[in-house]
């Protein structure tokens, strides 16, 4: 029961931390994880590259990890 309720806390605070990320960050993770989309589709909705897109990716994520951490 309290492994059911932390992860639903962090669960929100993920989805907090996410809204609060700046474009196009928040819009590449969403596409790449809610989406699944590829990298290749990514980066052509952005008139883009593909490592564009893993790149933006990549530092979403860590953007991320970094402020679960606090």
């Amino acid at each position: 029961m309290e492994e059911t309720l932390a992860d639903r806390d962090t669960a929100r605070q993920l989805h907090r931390l996410l809204h609060d990320l700046p474009e196009p960050y928040k819009e590449v993770f969403s596409l790449r994880i809610f989406g699944e989309l590829s990298f290749a589709q990514i980066g052509e909705l952005f008139g883009k590259t593909e490592s564009w897109a893993r790149v933006t990716y990549f530092r979403a994520r860590q953007k991320l990890k970094e402020a679960l951490k606090r």
